[in-house]
């Protein structure tokens, strides 16, 4: 399987494909966050590791854009 992100990215939510739940309220998707690796292997989910400014989650690749292609650097 071919990734799309790997530990160092940055990235930022896309807004098309973002998928809100609970974690939304403390800043999750918020800002420029940074693939980190993952204490367990995650690709086989379509899943990486982001660290948000506020905290850090299990994000869907899909909705998730690079920061560079995003305008946000």
């Amino acid at each position: 399987m071919t990734f799309k992100f790997v530990p160092g990215d940055r990235v930022i939510k896309n807004d098309a494909t973002w998928i809100p739940n609970d974690f939304d309220s403390w800043g999750r998707g918020i800002g420029v966050g940074v693939v980190v690796q993952a204490p367990f292997r995650l690709d086989d989910l379509g899943q990486v590791d982001v660290r948000w400014p506020a905290g850090r989650c299990f994000e869907n690749v899909n909705e998730l854009l690079s920061a560079a292609d995003g305008g946000a650097e």
